[in-house]
């Protein structure tokens, strides 16, 4: 089976594609992948992150397409303390997070 260019756009909505050239301009990514749900992708990008070390391939037997995968303690996505939701309305911060009005 040929493999699919995943860098040639999915679609032909000209302001998806303008919106995705102009966010490529602003971020320079080193590739851009147009996802196209197939088996084969997925096959492909979860060998990708196995080789990477980020997945680990569990027993097929007992686990069908099935990995393992951690986080990086060293990534923390935020800290609590320092994170702010800023919202009109405090009740939007929820119960577990800080409020801060933007107006301010």
């Amino acid at each position: 089976m040929k493999t699919r260019n995943a860098s040639i756009p999915l679609s032909k909505n000209e302001a998806l594609l303008n919106w995705v050239d102009q966010i490529a301009k602003l971020t320079k990514p080193a590739a851009i992948h147009w996802v196209d749900g197939s088996q084969e992708e997925n096959d492909e990008l979860c060998n990708q992150l196995v080789t990477a070390g980020i997945y680990i391939k569990l027993n097929e037997k007992l686990w069908p397409g099935c990995y393992y995968a951690k986080s990086d303690p060293g990534d923390v996505a935020r800290v609590e303390e320092r994170t702010y939701i800023c919202s009109k309305n405090k009740d939007d911060a929820g119960p577990t997070n800080n409020w801060a009005d933007p107006s301010r």
